[in-house]
């Protein structure tokens, strides 16, 4: 009985996962090797509309890198800021996982426009995508923080932390990736120089 749940469970969580993926749309330029820019701006009668469209679109996948202090925006729905990080030398006694470097992550995001209907407001945590400086993966560190980040609704901002350890010290990449509203994802790359 405790399988047959388990079977059904699992089926509906696949059957959901798939009808939430959306499938590029794929014209036949692209098939044959020219992205939908190069075709329009190849092509003499095309407006600048259609232009703009497509230039637009290519943005919305395109992985930027910021530093601390710049500020990652996607128009109409968020702006995210990395403020600073902070080497810590405390340890959580109660954890299993022993970092050779914890570091806490102060950074602010403001919702410009983001609505779901799954969530009630704009949620960014910063603790997953980490990759230290000898390219192994970071994780979500039980550490001493304040300031947890909440669902922020339209125009409203919100000041958190997240606490990462490292195996390997030094300067990391927190890679971030977030669907907007209309169900496009959006990435970036925070470059964190730690000295």
């Amino acid at each position: 009985m405790k399988k047959k749940i388990l079977l059904m469970l699992s089926a509906c969580v696949i059957v959901l996962s798939m009808t939430s993926c959306t499938i590029p749309n794929m014209s036949t330029s692209q098939t044959n090797g020219e992205t939908e820019s190069q075709v329009a701006d190849s092509t003499p009668e095309s407006t600048g509309s259609e232009q703009k469209s497509s230039q637009d679109s290519s943005k919305k996948t395109e992985k930027k890198t910021y530093a601390i202090g710049e500020t990652w925006t996607v128009d109409g729905q968020w702006s995210v800021t990395v403020n600073s990080v902070t080497e810590t030398s405390d340890r959580n006694q109660f954890s299993e996982k022993t970092p050779n470097a914890v570091y806490v992550v102060d950074y602010t995001y403001t919702n410009i426009g983001y609505e779901s209907e799954y969530m009630d407001g704009l949620y960014i945590s910063l603790d997953d995508g980490i990759v230290d400086s000898a390219g192994v993966m970071g994780y979500s560190y039980p550490g001493d923080i304040v300031n947890y980040p909440q669902a922020a609704p339209v125009g409203a901002t919100c000041n958190a932390q997240a606490c990462i350890g490292v195996d390997n010290p030094g300067s990391f990449k927190i890679n971030f990736s977030q669907y907007d509203g209309n169900n496009e994802k959006h990435s970036a790359v925070f470059d964190v120089a730690v000295q």
